[in-house]
């Protein structure tokens, strides 16, 4: 149905859409559509959130659409795709041999299902919600029209909440009394979770604060049928899982990384939902902004991908993303920063970073043809001017190879010899950018005392604010 009806990489490779081919047994679906013939309609298959087209046919003369094929189609959620184009969401089980009848003016109301249990009930509920929805409405109309404090205004605030609890119940019956049907199942997973109130002592005070939240977690999809792999096919379960990941659980890096391990042996009986949280997951962690999140990525590419779990990568795609892992490992939080040992502008004197005695030491990479580079020099010298007698210094590398543009640019801001300026040459190379994983410039990370990496990936602004809250902790 309608997508308003419902109520409620850049990653270095990709899933190639080939690999998501909709196999299962064969199917014949019809739909008659009144007042629509001779038009093209689509069947296309959802995989998480995302639409596919599985099949196409040309409404007869007589308004049927006749969807058929000897190939196996897997259960899952489909939509028609109707001139528009219109979009109509219809539901796949094991028993994919059922008719539709609608009238395209009112496509959910006038909605007639023989031979799909599943779609007999959720289509049943549409029409019960759309007429929910509108009570609603009406009521949020009325109720702007009235008073705030008024009797009136909590009389409508009364009834709006009732027919909530009315959709509530026909959500819980519909799960309780059909657990099987594929229509009560993808219900099932639009229904928030029934958190009980925390256990309290004889004086009602709350005994256990983190209770509801940990009952949340573990309970998050109590709804969600994780045996039955057509739920990697709906965009309900595409938004459940991301849900619980990007906002459920605490983004921290160990906490997601123990919670993906335990979702995927859930999940690694069908390759095809194994494939499609083992990517996502990939993916969401590689990308995320979040500080130290990298160490999930890691987690994922040895736990996964280099332990020969990832079937549907080819060898190039596979050596790239190991390669990249292996490049992010050396700089995750946590991590000893790895080692340096450049020369300064000379060529002659050399200064290891772990010669560097400070509380915090601040790793900068930066280059001089470097737009973002020049617009954050100033801010470093400055930074450093405010910190230096708090127990601060700036081991501060040139990333050209070539040292003349480097050392012009130091002449010309003479500011900048406040700094610990060291690089590497032809003469004397070194491996920093790749222990350092610099594929763009600047690179900024924080250690502490003992040279252990407490902050990355940050400008000089966000890096202000940690080292004063490193201080404020310290004296604390």
């Amino acid at each position: 149905m309608a997508r308003s009806y419902f109520y409620c990489f850049s990653l270095f490779f990709s899933i190639l859409i080939s690999s998501i081919t909709v196999q299962g047994q064969s199917y014949k679906i019809s739909l008659k559509l009144d007042a629509l013939t001779d038009s093209t309609i689509y069947l296309a298959n959802y995989f998480g959130s995302k639409l596919y087209y599985a099949d196409t046919t040309v409404v007869s003369k007589k308004g049927v659409a006749l969807f058929e094929g000897d190939e196996e189609l897997k259960a899952g959620k489909y939509a028609f795709v109707l001139p528009g184009p219109k979009l109509y969401e219809v539901l796949v089980d094991d028993d994919p041999f059922f008719e539709m009848q609608a009238d395209t003016s009112n496509f959910i109301a006038t909605m007639e299902v023989k031979g799909s249990d599943c779609n007999q009930l959720y289509y049943d509920y549409i029409k019960f919600i759309n007429v929910k929805k509108t009570e609603v409405t009406e009521l949020n109309e009325k109720l702007k029209l009235a008073s705030e404090d008024s009797t009136k205004a909590e009389s409508i605030k009364e009834k709006i909440i009732k027919i909530n609890e009315q959709v509530s119940a026909r959500q819980k019956s519909l799960l309780k009394d059909n657990p099987d049907n594929w229509g009560a199942q993808v219900i099932g997973m639009t229904m928030p979770i029934d958190i009980p109130e925390p256990p309290k002592d004889e004086n009602g005070v709350v005994t256990d604060s983190l209770f509801q939240y940990r009952y949340y977690i573990n309970h998050f999809f109590d709804n969600v049928p994780l045996d039955n792999p057509a739920i990697a096919r709906t965009p309900e379960f595409d938004k459940k899982f991301k849900d619980f990941f990007n906002n459920a659980l605490l983004q921290s890096p160990d906490t997601v990384s123990r919670y993906a391990d335990e979702f995927i042996r859930k999940v690694e009986y069908d390759e095809e939902l194994f494939k499609f949280v083992v990517h996502y997951l990939t993916y969401s962690f590689e990308t995320s902004k979040i500080m130290g999140m990298d160490a999930a990525f890691v987690h994922m590419i040895e736990n996964y991908y280099m332990k020969d779990k990832t079937p549907w990568m080819d060898s190039t795609s596979l050596a790239n993303v190991t390669e990249r892992a292996l490049r992010m490992k050396p700089t995750l939080l946590g991590n000893k920063a790895p080692y340096m040992r450049l020369h300064d502008t000379t060529g002659t004197k050399f200064t290891s970073l772990y010669d560097v005695e400070a509380d915090y030491t601040v790793v900068y990479i930066w280059d001089p043809d470097c737009g973002h580079c020049k617009k954050e020099n100033p801010k470093m010298v400055e930074m450093y001017d405010k910190f230096e007698d708090k127990g601060v210094k700036v081991y501060s590398v040139g990333n050209p190879h070539e040292n003349e543009e480097w050392i012009k640019y130091l002449r010309e801001h003479p500011e900048m010899g406040k700094l610990i300026n060291v690089s590497d040459s032809p003469k004397h190379p070194d491996y920093f950018r790749t222990y350092y994983d610099v594929h763009s410039t600047p690179v900024i990370l924080l250690l502490d005392k003992e040279k252990k990496i407490i902050a990355k990936k940050v400008g000089v602004d966000q890096l202000e604010q940690i080292i004063e809250r490193e201080l404020t902790r310290n004296r604390s």
